[in-house]
């Protein structure tokens, strides 16, 4: 077995070593999320007297705040403190000494999580989808949701290029969670987690366009939900991947140049 199976089939291991409580805390979390946003958007869809607002009727907004928050789970991966906590406590020795990319290494554990998570996605949408929505589910429906999990797998990287730039900070600095927590919001708001981009000003969202933010949770959540056309679709795709090698020169900068600072136990 080759050394990126054996470090997925670990990290599989390790996710599902407690997946009752894995579930219960996914499931939790979101379920009450959704009722939530459900409950406050039918108050205003009821008060406004409309059945459409910004272009969402309220399965569709049902189904935004949906995969919007799920979204950004499947991004964050492995979660804050990946490879601050490493550094912090000398446990980055082992990468430097082990046969393998410690980045990649890394990489893989981080797009295993992300992995665990799109499946998840996959299924609670179409639950959730037969339940709001009485439309027939029809072949395109499903070939959006297999490119918008795909897209969001691919954004995931920019997505871990972006949290390696705040846990390297961990050569220099004492604390980076806070890092990783602003991150996660601009991330949120720029991306359109709190509220569809939709409803922001004009001049606002020419600047968002051209920013990972909207690329990596927007454009996959309007994908999935055919609320993008196929030429913004692409035009999303394509600012993300643009994004992806800038994002993974300056990982690999400040990689090289926090090894010349890091001194870790017994070395």
């Amino acid at each position: 077995m080759s050394w990126p199976a054996r470090v997925v089939s670990t990290e599989l291991r390790k996710i599902l070593a407690y997946r009752s409580d894995f579930w219960v805390n996914f499931l939790g979390q979101t379920i009450i999320q959704l009722f939530i946003a459900r409950a406050l958007w039918q108050s205003i869809f009821e008060s406004n007297g409309q059945t459409e607002i910004g272009g969402f009727t309220l399965s569709q907004m049902t189904l935004y705040y949906l995969l919007a928050p799920l979204t950004i789970k499947i991004l964050m991966g492995e979660n804050i403190g990946f490879f601050s906590r490493e550094i912090y406590d000398g446990g980055l020795n082992r990468y430097l000494v082990w046969p393998l990319p410690p980045i990649g290494y890394k990489l893989l554990t981080y797009l295993t999580y992300s992995a665990f998570y799109t499946a998840q996605l996959a299924l609670l949408y179409t639950f959730a989808r037969f339940f709001l929505d009485d439309r027939p589910y029809e072949l395109s429906e499903f070939l959006r949701l297999i490119a918008g999990l795909g897209y969001i797998l691919v954004a995931a990287i920019g997505y871990f290029c972006m949290m390696c730039l705040c846990e390297l900070v961990a050569f220099w600095a004492d604390n980076t969670w806070s890092l990783g927590v602003m991150l996660r919001f601009v991330a949120g708001f720029l991306g359109g987690t709190f509220l569809p981009l939709s409803f922001y000003p004009e001049t606002l969202r020419e600047i968002i366009q051209y920013l990972p933010f909207a690329a990596f949770i927007s454009g996959p959540v309007n994908l999935i939900l055919g609320r993008s056309t196929p030429m913004e679709a692409l035009q999303s795709f394509v600012v993300m991947l643009v994004w992806l090698p800038i994002l993974g020169l300056a990982v690999r900068a400040l990689w090289k140049k926090g090894n010349l600072q890091y001194t870790g136990v017994g070395m």
